[in-house]
């Protein structure tokens, strides 16, 4: 429903009601004479209008003009409220139908859901990473308490089905499809809620990575207790981030271009390595990842071992090892279904 149009149709009933009102009590105060008073004009009008019919208190019997301003009144005051009122009931209908029908057509979409990310809080912190994994087409859901973050989402330009419940209650998780989902993230202004956020959703998916925002550092530790995989403390990115700014500030510049280039969409992606990849046992030369596209290998890593950057072209790899790399994505998804096969395709 689109909501500044409710109000819009209100008024212009309400003004209608309103004009219907002078025009009868108007009339019949100019029918009735100086000997009628506003009041009782006003009643005539009341009573013609909700047609309960009291009595006649200005004598209209001895007055025909009267008598025809009455008939002609009561058809069009009566008909005319009566269709606006028509008008608003079919119109407020019509728009909890719409929103039935839509809620209905979003659960069965996300029922089908899997491998997606969940964002729960859809503040800025929210909306940023809402929008990065738009940006380089992951599946996600929202989830909020406020249903007029709908609105805020299509403002950007944001397609995506929004939960709107508490994020802390097991109900609400499991609308969103957690235990089917990839990732979350918990990224209220609450640490309480955070940590809330974190326990339930690894109750309901004890596989579900989860990365929690932090307000306050001293929380750290109760938030990765509660379950989650990573903990962001904003403050203390903030910090680390303005220091980079000041002693490294091509480096920040690069990596702000890959977030922010809306055109070539370059990431650095991760990707593992299954023991059953046919990719096994071969040299990264051998491998030919750029024959996918433009992709660059920047790091590897090996079970439990350190990660090697620029990789030799005699590096051999092996199975559960980690490739950090640029791609796009679309050259990240070829490259997983590739390495990976078709049941380790991103879908989230």
């Amino acid at each position: 429903m689109r909501r500044g149009l409710v109000p819009h149709k209100v008024r212009n009933v309400f003004y209608t009601i309103i004009f219907i009102i002078l025009i009868g009590t108007l009339g019949f105060k100019l029918i009735g004479g100086a000997k009628t008073s506003v009041l009782d004009a006003l009643y005539m009008t009341a009573i013609t209008i909700t047609t309960v019919g009291y009595g006649d208190v200005i004598g209209l019997d001895d007055k025909p003009l009267g008598k025809l301003f009455t008939i002609v009144y009561m058809f069009f005051s009566v008909g005319t409220i009566l269709y606006l009122f028509t008008t608003i009931a079919a119109y407020i209908i019509e728009g909890e139908l719409r929103r039935v029908l839509r809620q209905r057509t979003m659960e069965r979409r996300i029922a089908k859901m899997k491998d997606h990310y969940v964002v729960c809080g859809i503040g800025m912190v929210g909306l940023y990473i809402v929008h990065e994994l738009y940006q380089t087409k992951y599946h996600l859901i929202a989830v909020d308490n406020d249903e007029s973050k709908t609105e805020v989402l299509k403002a950007h330009k944001l397609d995506l089905d929004l939960v709107v419940g508490d994020a802390t209650e097991n109900e609400v998780l499991e609308m969103a499809m957690v235990r089917q989902a990839k990732g979350l993230f918990a990224t209220t202004n609450s640490d309480n809620d955070n940590i809330v956020i974190s326990l339930t959703a690894k109750q309901i998916n004890p596989g579900l990575r989860v990365i929690a925002r932090c307000n306050d550092t001293k929380n750290i530790d109760k938030i990765r207790r509660a379950g989650a995989d990573g903990v962001v403390a904003l403050n203390y990115i903030g910090g680390l981030r303005m220091a980079s700014e000041m002693v490294r500030p091509h480096v920040i510049t690069l990596i702000d271009a890959m977030l922010r280039d809306r055109t070539s969409q370059v990431r650095v992606e991760e990707l593992h390595l299954p023991k059953h990849s046919p990719y096994v046992g071969k040299t990264l030369d051998d491998a030919d990842f750029r024959a996918v596209g433009n992709i660059l290998i920047i790091a590897i890593r090996k079970v439990h071992g350190d990660w090697v950057y620029n990789p030799a072209p005699d590096v051999v790899l092996e199975k559960d090892m980690h490739l950090i790399f640029l791609a796009t994505p679309e050259e990240r998804d070829l490259m997983r279904t590739l390495v990976e096969g078709e049941s380790g395709r991103e879908t989230g």
